[in-house]
């Protein structure tokens, strides 16, 4: 008895101080930036604009702006939790074929961009980038918010409090407390961690036209996720879920995720606005 007593008490102390040290260290658990940026969107003949703009707490961040001439939607785009901007030009490529012009930054501590990324941090730059393109490009009944993994709860916080034309969430998972008891389930994490990132909410208080696209062979983000996040969505929304893994789905099923992006696009209600002009500020400008 007493060594079942001493075996139960060294495996409470292992979980607990598993939790202790994870808990201290969420921030590494949930964001994996990458500094160096591999590649620009000239790579795949794409012309674009390096921007700097500044978040209402003083974080200069960094974007990309590819301007399409006869571009209807501007769209806004919010990227996942690893790498930064430089491993998306594919999906800037396929957007771009569509007709839009794409603005795409990254979240503090990411790529070129000062600081440190945090939740609250991520909704900031995501606030000043909306607040950026209001300012310089296309009218805001023009702009599509567009989210990919971590950056669906980004991107649904955000549509929730501005009035974008649609949002457009791609392999979402519903709340930052799931994803750590599906990713971790013998651990007790979800009742404690700090960050919600809860996508699931954000859309049961809006109205905003969604697309949403899950991966089939999702190996990260568990499947009944999707079907929860478009059971809380309020109408329109129209949901697929397409073969292919959470990274490659869109190149793995390319045919299938540019005809449901052109038939949304297609259904979206706007009024045809101005040639969207980009115009860049002095201190927007990178060198």
């Amino acid at each position: 008895m007493k060594l079942l007593f001493r075996a139960l008490f060294l495996i409470l102390l292992a979980v607990g101080g598993t939790m202790v040290w994870m808990l201290s260290h969420e921030s590494d658990y949930i964001y994996f930036p990458d500094r160096e940026l591999q590649q620009t969107p000239a790579a795949v003949g794409l012309g674009f604009r390096n921007v700097r703009f500044s978040t209402d707490d003083g974080v200069i961040l960094h974007g990309w702006y590819m301007p399409h001439p006869h571009a209807r939607f501007t769209l806004l785009h919010l990227h996942g939790n690893g790498g930064n901007i430089s491993n998306r030009i594919a999906q800037y490529r396929r957007w771009h074929a569509m007709g839009l012009s794409v603005f795409a930054f990254d979240y503090r501590g990411y790529g070129l961009s000062e600081g440190t990324p945090s939740e609250e941090g991520l909704h900031k730059d995501a606030l000043a980038a909306w607040t950026l393109l209001q300012q310089h490009s296309a009218p805001t009944h023009g702009i599509i918010i567009a989210g990919r993994s971590l950056g669906c709860a980004v991107a649904a916080r955000l549509a929730a409090e501005v009035k974008p034309v649609g949002l457009a969430l791609e392999a979402p998972f519903t709340n930052l407390p799931d994803m750590t008891a599906a990713t971790y389930p013998w651990l007790p994490l979800r009742w404690f961690v700090h960050t919600r990132l809860d996508t699931e909410a954000a859309l049961k208080v809006q109205h905003t036209p969604l697309l949403l696209i899950s991966a089939a062979d999702d190996e990260i983000i568990p499947d009944w996720m999707a079907d929860h996040i478009f059971t809380a969505a309020n109408q329109p929304k129209l949901h697929a879920s397409l073969p292919g893994g959470h990274n490659d789905f869109d190149s793995v099923s390319e045919r299938a995720y540019l005809k449901l992006w052109r038939q949304w696009l297609s259904e979206l209600s706007v009024k045809p606005p101005a040639p969207a002009q980009w115009v860049m500020l002095e201190r927007d400008q990178l060198n």
